[in-house]
């Protein structure tokens, strides 16, 4: 897990060189400028889509909707286009969503690699995009981005997204030093706060919730720790209630930013940090390391807060790796569920 971190721009760029041919692929087998795109999935799946909303939410014309269920809302219909997300192709939530799809005729491309997903999608026609297979699906995400990126722009003509993409894994490569020190630092004052007893609760806004959220999911699997995600402004008007309570002491706070931060949103964390301050409570605040443009803003601090997740875990001497009690599920669920049977493809 910690080469895979570390070499997170390497991926991007591999990820760019296996799907920026993906035009003649899905040319002709996609709607072009649809109603909508829903990006189902699940997990470290589901990732990939949230980055996406993030770039796109201030300048694309259509709708991105991201679903992490086991079917389709009803507005779904032909009109729109649904890319499905399961790295081992053997997601129940999202192999469900599709099998609606299908029956709706709801146009599908499938982003997998293997399992049930791609044998369906196989039967019925789908295209499908291959991801590298032997990952940890946490691991895929800069091949999931740069496929979703692909699959956009040949769906609402978003043409820059990939060479967005390009440049920024160049300069990551570049200032990888300078992203290491920052994580090194931030990895041990979590070590340090999560060693006395504390849980942190991380907070981000537009267009930074990926790069919460990625955090909070990255301490789940990847230190085994107990760790909690909320979007500011929303939750100003309900969880900071909390940090009056006496439990609000077994908890730290981390504030991801980033340069587009409008100034009624610095007003609020202006004030979360004065009652942080004023009760004792830690907190830590997370910036990328250089200026970037904004997709290069957000890769760059998903990059340095994976780094910060598998240093923790390192540091506790956890192995990062494994994910046990995730696997355990599986295995109950695949032993209460024939999803094969369900589908036909026994």
């Amino acid at each position: 897990m910690l080469v895979q971190a570390v070499t997170f721009p390497e991926s991007l760029m591999h990820g760019i060189g296996a799907y920026s041919r993906l035009h003649k692929l899905l040319h002709s087998k996609i709607p072009v400028s649809p109603k909508g795109i829903v990006v189902s999935g699940m997990g470290g799946s589901f990732i990939g889509g949230l980055f996406l909303q993030d770039v796109l939410y201030s300048r694309a014309k259509v709708p991105l909707i991201l679903l992490r269920d086991t079917y389709l809302p009803a507005f779904v219909d032909e009109n729109y286009l649904l890319v499905a997300v399961s790295y081992s192709g053997n997601t129940e939530e999202t192999i469900r969503v599709v099998a609606q799809a299908t029956q709706a005729k709801v146009p599908v491309v499938a982003v997998t690699s293997g399992g049930l997903l791609q044998r369906f999608a196989e039967k019925y026609g789908l295209p499908v995009v291959s991801l590298p297979m032997g990952l940890p699906p946490r691991a895929a995400f800069p091949y999931m981005a740069c496929a979703l990126s692909a699959i956009v722009e040949v769906a609402i003509g978003e043409a820059n997204l990939l060479s967005e993409i390009e440049s920024c894994a160049e300069n990551l490569s570049a200032r990888r030093d300078e992203v290491f020190s920052r994580a090194s630092e931030s990895a041990e004052n979590v070590k340090s706060l999560v060693e006395k007893g504390l849980t942190p609760l991380v907070y981000s806004y537009r267009p930074y919730i990926s790069a919460g959220y990625r955090f909070k999911t990255q301490l789940n699997e990847n230190a085994k720790i107990h760790a909690f995600y909320a979007d500011l402004p929303e939750a100003n008007h309900n969880e900071i209630m909390g940090w009056s309570s006496p439990l609000a002491g077994k908890f730290f706070a981390v504030l991801i930013r980033g340069r587009e931060e409008p100034f009624y949103m610095d007003a609020r964390i202006s004030f979360l940090r004065e009652l942080f301050e004023t009760q004792g409570i830690p907190f830590l605040e997370q910036k990328p390391v250089f200026d970037a443009p904004h997709t290069c803003e957000l890769l760059q601090l998903i990059y340095m807060l994976d780094l910060v997740s598998v240093a923790v875990a390192l540091k506790m001497g956890v192995d990062p790796t494994p994910v046990d009690t995730i696997t355990k599920l599986k295995k109950v669920l695949d032993a209460r569920i024939n999803l094969k049977e369900e589908l036909g493809l026994e």
